[in-house]
């Protein structure tokens, strides 16, 4: 989550200038940082996938999920609405309030509409799983992340098979398979986990180098310049080995916390679903970014340590607006789960 906000930080903060050759030594961190961390959503959709291959579908947990999309949504629109007596503009005008008033099924948060889609279709996932032998699992992630993966990464100028650049269902599909894969058969994974964190950072400056690379080739062909931020999205090859090795390493990590930090880090993690749909509410999306006047900083080399501040204070606001969420919600949890006893 703190690699999401950072993105957010980067692109709608201003900080990404257009992606040349003669960019100066801030603008072109902020691409290697923005490298390093497209990796986030595809981890998030990994976690969930290494965890859902070996768990039976829950109703509950679809209504909770809806539950806090619509609370987020309606909350925000209500509380721009009094602060600013109805006068906040929409610029699509109708078509904005049902993306506001209808968040799931309107796409108001692009994730949760889609992982809400994959949390229904998992069991019918975890039954191929459960049938197909390995070689036969092989082959599948061969097919999935040759049509969803290296297609749209190697041949763009083609026409793809999906053009979402990572943000549909289908690329989510496929990152769960490869979680399942690798909860199911974790002995082929054997790399000592430094090496997967080498390969995840690796894949970041690798997807920079290229981009400049394709850049300076453009300069004699005059055709590729478009091209030059490909390895950029979620579901491009590099992105996805990225993530694959990010989720090991981190899979393969022992540590020995201090009670009193474990139980701050279980804490938070509870709430890192709310800091997403608070701080990318359609209303707050490019308003906080002004709030931390995140575009002075842009061309500057003091970006990276008012990129860390911000994005903190954004992560920990976001976590304590929603532990009182979760304590709004919770006398209706405690009855669903009476309710549920009593039958």
């Amino acid at each position: 989550m703190l690699m999401i906000i950072t993105l957010h930080y980067l692109d709608k903060g201003g900080i990404l200038k257009d992606f040349t050759l003669k960019m100066g030594v801030s603008d072109n961190l902020a691409w290697i940082i923005e490298a390093l961390c497209m990796v986030s959503v595809n981890i998030y959709v990994l976690i969930s996938g290494y965890f859902l291959s070996t768990s039976r579908f829950k109703v509950g947990k679809v209504i909770t999920l809806w539950a806090q999309v619509l609370f987020y949504s309606w909350l925000i629109t209500l509380i721009f609405g009094i602060v600013t007596h109805g006068a906040f503009n929409l610029e699509n005008g109708i078509y904005d309030w049902i993306i506001l008033l209808m968040p799931v099924t309107g796409n108001h948060y692009w994730f949760a509409t889609i992982y809400i889609l994959l949390y229904l279709l998992f069991p019918f996932l975890n039954k191929g799983i459960e049938t197909m032998e390995k070689k036969q699992f092989k082959n599948l992630l061969i097919v999935l992340t040759v049509i969803f993966s290296l297609w749209n990464s190697i041949l763009p100028f083609t026409i793809p098979v999906t053009n979402g650049n990572g943000m549909d269902i289908c690329w989510f599909v496929c990152l769960y398979m490869i979680a399942a894969y690798i909860r199911k058969y974790p002995e082929d994974f054997r790399l000592n986990k430094w090496a997967y964190l080498g390969v995840f950072v690796a894949s970041g400056i690798v997807t920079f180098l290229l981009a400049k690379g394709i850049l300076l080739a453009d300069m004699f062909t005059g055709k590729l310049g478009g091209y030059a931020r490909n390895f950029y999205p979620y579901n491009s090859i590099l992105t996805l080995i990225g993530s694959v090795a990010l989720f090991i390493f981190a899979k393969k990590c022992e540590i020995n916390l201090p009670k009193a930090l474990g139980k701050i880090i279980l804490f938070a993690s509870q709430g890192t679903f709310g800091v997403y749909l608070i701080h990318e509410h359609k209303l707050l999306r490019y308003l906080w970014p002004k709030w931390f006047s995140t575009a002075e900083f842009s061309g500057r080399p003091l970006f990276v340590i008012h990129m860390i501040g911000t994005v903190c204070v954004v992560f920990c606001v976001g976590i304590l607006i929603d532990f009182v969420r979760r304590l709004i919600f919770t006398p209706f949890t405690k009855i669903k789960k009476t309710d549920k006893q009593n039958l």
